[in-house]
């Protein structure tokens, strides 16, 4: 047994990177607390962990906190009760969960009528953040880690292609998100969200500044990740073109070797947990970048001009918090 065991909560843990990066963390013998989205996820999440670790040990290292679908803003409540029920202090939160469905034509909306890349990306881990902050520890080895992409920076390799990310200055961003879902464009909207986390995860680090606490914020972009199943992140979007998706997948893999493995991105993920590097640095961007052919580096990274935007940071922050009062989410603290 290991003393002063900590505790882990982790978003989007059941599938993809998440799921590797849950595999590390349960070997290290800390808490886990993994949100799971439906009771067909859960069982399905434990038939693949199942194969690696006993019963027993699941029993007392990993937790799940099931039906909890993170795009509807009522089951946030539902996890920070979870804690307090329990009196459990957070060491660490990661906030993995996303998703995009490039190739639809017709926004999917959450409970609330959330456009749901926004809605799962960024409102409910701002939101979550939000209720969540007393029950972090203010300790130096502390962290907030976000996944986020570098597809957010129009000038960067992914992000250059298709639509653009761009909130523009939040003019009509509200009505793009919600209600009208103006000029709705998938591949943009998750870009923005992209964008949003990196905008959140800035302002969020002001904010703990000013209180002078210890916790770090930390963005991270995995590189490009094409998993080998159909779970995970692509689950969505290679519904509309699957074969667009397989001669991508194929050619990113094996002929310009630009990809990088699930399990080694959620390797990356257990590693950024961890880190004392990171003990107590305010922000930092971390970037898997490309380094040479099949093999990535995990570097401090660069955001978009539009990332930097401190004045923009703030303002999203606003209107995250007005989206979430008008339906009556209004636990702000921070």
């Amino acid at each position: 047994m290991i003393k002063n065991k900590k505790n882990f909560l982790i978003t989007g843990g059941n599938s993809g990177i998440g799921l590797f990066a849950v595999f590390n963390l349960l070997k290290t013998k800390n808490n886990l607390y993994v949100v799971i989205k439906s009771e067909l996820r859960k069982h399905e999440f434990l038939r693949r962990i199942e194969k690696y670790f006993d019963k027993n040990y699941l029993s007392k290292y990993l937790n799940i906190i099931e039906n909890c679908d993170l795009s509807n803003l009522e089951n946030i409540q539902k996890i920070k009760d979870y804690f307090i029920s329990k009196k459990i202090f957070l060491d660490v939160v990661v906030l993995n969960a996303g998703l995009q469905y490039t190739g639809s034509f017709y926004p999917k909306v959450s409970k609330q009528g959330i456009e749901l890349t926004f809605a799962v990306n960024h409102l409910a881990h701002f939101y979550l953040v939000n209720i969540l902050k007393d029950l972090v520890r203010n300790k130096e080895e502390s962290r907030i880690i976000i996944t986020s992409s570098d597809v957010h920076d129009p000038n960067s390799s992914g992000g250059n292609i298709g639509k653009k990310a761009g909130l523009n200055n939040l003019v009509d961003f509200r009505k793009k998100v919600m209600g009208q879902f103006l000029n709705f464009n998938a591949d943009e909207a998750y870009k923005n969200s992209k964008l949003c986390n990196i905008l959140f995860a800035k302002e969020l680090e002001k904010k703990l500044k000013i209180s002078s606490s210890k916790i770090s914020v930390i963005t991270w972009t995995p590189g490009l990740v094409i998993p080998n199943d159909d779970s995970g992140f692509f689950r969505y979007s290679k519904r509309f073109n699957l074969l667009g998706y397989l001669v991508f997948s194929k050619a990113a893999k094996n002929i310009l070797g630009i990809s990088e493995s699930i399990e080694n991105a959620g390797k990356l993920l257990s590693e950024i947990v961890f880190d004392s590097n990171l003990n107590n640095i305010g922000y930092v961007h971390l970037s898997n970048k490309l380094i040479s052919f099949k093999k990535h580096k995990l570097v401090e990274g660069k955001v978009s001009d539009e990332a930097n935007n401190s004045e923009l940071a703030s303002k999203l922050w606003i209107l995250s918090e007005e989206i979430c009062r008008s339906f009556g989410f209004v636990t702000f603290n921070i």
